[in-house]
């Protein structure tokens, strides 16, 4: 299958996820990886209030739930995906923390303007103050506490940033050619679509009759085109996806593995030219019309040789990353209780 070559690791943070570049301290000595994620064992009943405790600072269960349900919806809600869900987002959890103070070691912080900026940003699409606290009640937050959130995660960003600057960014024609020829089922696409879709999106937080009444627009819709209106002036007209809706709803083609699994799931199941039912994920509602199935296709190295440098500066970068996390792990006093 075709790997996403500018993927980077990702750290997930409490209210807003972002992602960052890999990056880390030399090895002195080699590191250990944290450990596995247990999926297995139950988790204990009742959850304990603290998740776990690093270098003494508390990790509350609150925040292992708010990344834990945005896994569990991904991956369906399956229950028992549970202990997995719970156990990453605290792992998770407990890397951010060893970069942070990783970074207020090194006397890392971030520019406060930078922080406002961001705070801003984030409180567009709120109407009012109040819609914007509820909000952030609901991430067990305040003002103040999420501007420090904010500020963590620039933090930490300066700090991969910085680990970043220590990983050469050249790479050889002939060093991407033989990663090239030595990888070949990266660069092989897999069966792939050709589609458009139609989103209504759901805020975070959208409450039940709010959600409802989007879920009914969206039925709607269905019911126009099954009528006979085309999909692609309805989803110019409609769909909330900016980066779509203006080609009409089309998509880029895609493979396996590029799309969340809910929508990937009845994209591929789907016969050309048919029309999809209703199809929810953590985005909102979707309604996907299917072009085309292309066949599998193996991507000339002409054509992504700068992605294949890319990628390899990035993989380079993810495997410093790696490397630092797993000695912070080493020589930290961590007790997990899930």
């Amino acid at each position: 299958m075709l790997k996403r070559l500018l993927g980077v690791l990702a750290f997930t943070a409490v209210a807003c996820s972002g992602q960052k570049s890999a990056e880390t301290k030399a090895p002195t000595p080699a590191p250990s990886l944290p450990p596995a994620v247990d999926a297995t064992t139950p988790l204990p009943e009742p959850l304990p209030k603290i998740a776990a405790l690093v270098n003494g600072q508390p990790i509350k269960l609150p925040y292992v739930e708010l990344i834990a349900t945005r896994l569990l919806q991904q991956a369906g809600n399956l229950p028992k995906d549970r202990p997995f869900a719970y156990r990453r987002a605290l792992q998770q959890l407990i890397v951010r923390e060893l970069l942070f103070e990783e970074a207020v070691t090194r006397h890392l912080s971030a520019d406060s303007a930078r922080v406002e900026q961001a705070y801003n940003e984030a409180r567009v699409g709120y109407k009012d103050d109040v819609k914007w606290l509820e909000f952030l009640a609901r991430q067990y937050m305040d003002a103040d506490t999420f501007r420090a959130e904010l500020r963590s995660q620039q933090t930490i960003a300066m700090l991969l940033a910085k680990e970043g600057e220590q990983v050469s960014s050249t790479v050889s024609d002939a060093e991407a050619q033989a990663y090239y020829e030595a990888h070949p089922e990266m660069f092989d696409s897999g069966e792939r679509r050709r589609a458009r879709h139609i989103l209504l999106r759901v805020p975070p937080d959208a409450s039940a009759p709010q959600k409802e009444e989007i879920r009914r627009k969206a039925l709607n819709l269905r019911k126009r085109i099954e009528k006979g209106e085309a999909f692609p002036a309805l989803a110019k007209q409609f769909s909330q996806d900016q980066g779509s809706a203006g080609k009409g709803g089309e998509l880029e083609v895609f493979s396996r593995g590029q799309m969340v699994p809910a929508f990937e799931q009845v994209a591929f199941a789907l016969s050309a030219g048919q029309l999809s039912e209703l199809v929810e994920t953590p985005f909102g509602y979707h309604l996907i019309e299917l072009e085309e199935i292309l066949p599998p296709q193996r991507l000339a190295y002409q054509a992504i040789e700068d992605r294949i440098k890319d990628y390899m500066v990035k993989q380079a970068r993810e495997k410093r990353i790696q490397e630092l996390v797993g000695q912070l792990w080493a020589r930290a006093r961590i007790e997990t209780h899930l």
